[in-house]
């Protein structure tokens, strides 16, 4: 038993046993991912009373985990699906479209692409919105196709845009190729941050949804704590403290993100890093596939990732 300070947990705050057995049937019925207490445990080994008793750091990290979002691939072609409806309405507004013959007419002359490096989750998003929105696949072009389309209307597709850098760094770097075009940039989850930053690049932005600050674990607004504001700072200092040595340039998530969500094929670096980081040592329970330099890396460390 270590000697560090007790956390004060309100009385009606969850025991670790029942947050262990929510979240079992969270990943069976849930999350449907290939998880089990094993691997909680595996992750709970992380936090070694640096900050507050063992105990009571843990029972504070499955909270965290409890308030996790995890979107599995039914739900990723759910968003892509609510996005190209959202898309379609927009076209419909936006040029006076009246039938469904129009609307496929004006989507038979645009075309798709991602941002960013075409093995990056842009590219993959695609393929799931491609599916959902029944496109034929000459619709979708690779993003150093846009000079040369014909297309008046380019379409990006992005699954988060949180901080809006990536983005806005993509059209700036590209611009040449953007001139005299209409620019729509479909995104699953974007933050009110990005979208301004975008529209002042006269960019019209579709979401499924728009997050603000109560999805940020340590607001003011923060969901994560409505019912316990009292632990909220104990679990900023205990999450910022661990995120210090595993990721000291973003301790809580890349431009301060302290997200608490991920999809089946990765983990965005707004998130925190005490859940996805593999750095110094640290087991992540989710683990960001581009961390790795090669297969063989990831295979040794985490097999059942692969």
């Amino acid at each position: 038993e270590n000697n560090m300070e007790h956390i004060d947990f309100p009385g009606d705050f969850p025991s670790f046993e029942t947050m262990m057995s929510v979240l079992k049937k969270v990943f069976e019925k849930s999350w449907k991912v290939d998880l089990d207490i094993e691997d909680i445990n595996l992750w709970l080994d992380n936090f070694t009373g640096n900050f507050f008793d063992t105990e009571d750091e843990r029972r504070l990290a499955l909270w965290l985990l409890c308030n996790f979002t995890y979107y599995n691939d039914a739900e990723i072609n759910h968003l892509c699906s609510v996005l190209f409806k959202k898309f379609v309405h927009t076209l419909m507004t936006d040029y006076g479209l009246k039938s469904s013959e129009e609307v496929e007419a004006c989507i038979n002359t645009l075309k798709f692409t991602s941002i960013g490096r075409p093995s990056e989750s842009g590219g993959l998003i695609l393929y799931h919105f491609r599916q959902e929105a029944r496109l034929s696949t000459d619709c979708f072009i690779f993003p150093t196709s846009i000079a040369v389309t014909e297309s008046d209307i380019i379409v990006c597709i992005d699954d988060v845009m949180m901080s809006g850098g990536t983005a806005q760094r993509f059209f700036y770097q590209n611009q040449e190729y953007f001139t005299g075009k209409k620019i729509y940039y479909l995104t699953l989850l974007s933050s009110n941050e990005a979208l301004s930053k975008l529209q002042e690049l006269n960019i019209k932005v579709i979401s499924c949804a728009v997050l603000d600050e109560r999805s940020r674990a340590f607001s003011e607004e923060s969901l994560c704590f409505f019912k316990y504001p009292t632990l909220k700072e104990t679990a900023k200092i205990m999450v910022e403290g661990y995120g210090k040595i595993i990721e000291p340039k973003k301790a809580l998530g890349h431009r301060d993100g302290q997200y608490c969500f991920g999809f089946s094929y990765n983990i965005p670096n707004n998130s925190l890093p005490i859940f996805w980081s593999s750095s110094n040592g640290w087991n992540p329970i989710f683990c960001r596939k581009e961390k790795y330099q090669n297969a063989k890396q990831a295979k040794r460390e985490y097999g059942f990732f692969i």
